[in-house]
């Protein structure tokens, strides 16, 4: 009755806390408790808690009966460096400078609380089953038009010259609204990406020291963007429509942006081993397939393949060293494949391959294409331009005396983000590469461990020119804290 009650608490802190990851991409750096003291170091071949099954599911056998539950305070801190409206032109270009015209705008909303819950049970000597309820991963950013020049907004939602082809009524010099279309969106700008996971895992010993382990993963997340309608021009519904009609009318898509949060479930796979070679050494490896989400059916004209948003494979390998009966040693190499989901990894081609005027036989600048796959909305749509990711972590821990274990750690992953994809990714400045943390556990009673955690990831910045920044040079930038608890009961 006791484990019901703390899955039934687990699940229904997991299914309403608003989540938010942005460390490795936007993939939490671990999410075992004792390995987030080792920077995420140990998931592969050192399990020591029934979260472990995430990163590994042949930890199911190796921890015993024990369920975890776990809340972390993360706090990413994100802003960008502006550009300001073009001096030749008037014409205001995205990313939209601070109220000096060149400073810094400031993301709001800066404090995230994480849970986590896992449950692991022995069904014989060999083998055990386990399930686990953890916060994926997401990105969140709100920048209020308030702190842009003139108030304009990030990408210049509140500005009628910055909104073909939707130009606000009446406005001196904005020229004919086209037949058809509508204001799209406003100033304040940003993107909340929300992801959950569960994972059901079975392992089992096969051989002596040499665990094999599989699990099947369900997945649900949220999303809500605001403030890009300035780029309903280069929408597949708007181009095709104007393209359609001789360029007499057009069609503005209603599924772009400021459209309150949309959802999807959806499923994967999840295999690992777990080799103990002798008491003083083990390796470990897994691999967990891409997760097929459902549609976000709300913004099908912002994203790739009509709205198509999976969550990428990972792949995971990792050696734990033991010299002696105190000291553990871990070292982990992690690979995100980014590139397999077209709304992360595609580049943003859209003024050179989805331009209207090219579409119409006029193209707006020399080399401009119009192919309406390039086009928001289309297989090759504007995406952050992500490229995969290889993370290399390592973590140490000892052991003080039988109550207390002191962990240490460091990660390395070189940031997805390339200088010519600033514009869009300043929804999502994922740009930390260095993470350095602390943690420890402590036996309360025989029964009953407290596992702590804190991370810390300094700075790191990103900076143009790109897509829609002209010849400026707009940065992105963020740095990271988290701070987290974990309560284990032991069986």
């Amino acid at each position: 009755m006791k484990t019901f009650q703390l899955s039934a608490l687990a699940l229904a802190c997991t299914a309403l806390m608003p989540v938010a990851h942005a460390t490795n991409g936007y993939m939490s750096h671990a999410y075992s408790p004792t390995a987030k003291g080792m920077a995420g170091a140990g998931e592969a071949a050192m399990p020591q808690d029934s979260l472990a099954i995430v990163g590994n599911p042949a930890a199911a056998n190796q921890v015993g009966r024990r369920a975890d539950v776990g809340l972390s305070w993360f706090r990413p801190l994100r802003e960008y460096d502006g550009v300001a409206p073009n001096p030749a032109t008037g014409a205001y270009a995205p990313i939209g400078g601070g109220l000096n015209g060149t400073g810094t705008v400031t993301s709001e909303n800066n404090n995230f609380l994480v849970p986590g819950f896992g449950y692991t049970l022995p069904i014989d000597e060999r083998s055990a089953v386990g399930i686990a309820l953890f916060g994926n991963g997401g990105m969140n950013t709100d920048y209020r038009s308030r702190d842009t020049l003139m108030g304009l907004g990030t990408y210049g939602g509140n500005n009628p010259l910055a909104n073909p082809p939707s130009y606000q009524p009446g406005t001196p010099g904005a020229g004919m609204q086209v037949p058809g279309t509508t204001v799209e969106g406003g100033g304040n700008a940003g993107v909340n990406l929300e992801q959950l996971g569960m994972s059901l895992a079975y392992s089992r010993e096969v051989a002596d020291g040499l665990s094999l382990g599989a699990s099947f993963l369900l997945g649900y997340q949220t999303i809500e963007i605001k403030g890009v309608g300035a780029f309903q021009g280069f929408t597949q519904t708007f181009t095709q429509s104007m393209i359609a009609s001789g360029a007499t009318s057009g069609i503005s898509p209603t599924n772009l942006t400021d459209n309150g949060k949309d959802s999807a479930w959806g499923y994967g796979f999840q295999v690992g081993a777990l080799w103990e070679v002798n008491p003083m050494f083990s390796v470990g490896a897994s691999y967990r397939t891409k997760m097929y989400m459902g549609e976000f059916d709300k913004y099908s004209d912002l994203f790739a393949e009509g709205g198509d948003f999976d969550i990428p494979a990972v792949g995971t390998i990792g050696i734990a060293l033991r010299p002696n009966d105190r000291l553990a040693l871990a070292f982990d190499v992690q690979r995100i494949w980014y590139s397999d989901v077209a709304a992360i990894a595609n580049n943003n081609n859209l003024a050179q391959n989805c331009d209207l005027g090219a579409g119409l036989g006029q193209p707006s600048a020399p080399g401009a294409t119009y192919d309406a796959s390039y086009c928001l909305g289309g297989s090759k749509g504007a995406g952050f331009g992500w490229d995969d990711m290889t993370v290399f972590k390592f973590g140490a821990q000892y052991a003080v005396n039988d109550k207390l274990k002191l962990r240490a750690g460091y990660s390395y992953g070189k940031n997805p983000i390339d200088g010519s994809q600033v514009a869009f990714n300043a929804l999502a400045p994922a740009t930390p590469e260095n993470h350095f943390t602390l943690g420890g556990s402590y036996m309360v009673k025989n029964n009953l461990e407290l596992t702590f955690w804190g991370m810390y990831a300094p700075e790191e910045t990103i900076t143009g020119p790109g897509e829609f920044t002209g010849t400026q040079a707009p940065e992105i930038k963020m740095h990271q804290y988290e701070l987290g608890v974990n309560f284990a009961w032991l069986f």
